[in-house]
């Protein structure tokens, strides 16, 4: 029989693997952009698992936008009336 190994992170690991703050990573945990943290007798951790499974799961939506089709610029309406009105006063 083989035993499941759950690694725990404390906040300064998660903060050191997402490359940002500890404070951002209280943020992201408040705003439930992270999984919910175990408490253990005072101590904070989160699941390594969970947590790498958010970070795929941003970079998986994140592809899906980099490879979307670029809609055309709308045509700016402001300018050509503009031009128009340096045209029509000489200035052009």
């Amino acid at each position: 029989m083989t035993a499941h190994v759950t690694k725990f992170l404390s906040v300064k690991e998660v903060a050191v693997m997402m490359h940002v703050s500890v404070a951002t990573i209280w943020r992201y945990a408040k705003r439930r952009t992270l999984p919910e943290p175990i408490r253990i007798d005072g101590h904070t951790w989160w699941i390594e698992a969970e947590v790498l499974a958010v970070i795929e799961e941003k970079m998986a939506s994140r592809q899906k936008h980099v490879n979307a089709p670029v809609p055309a610029p709308a045509s700016n309406t402001k300018n050509k009336r503009f031009r128009v009105q340096l045209d029509r006063s000489g200035l052009r």
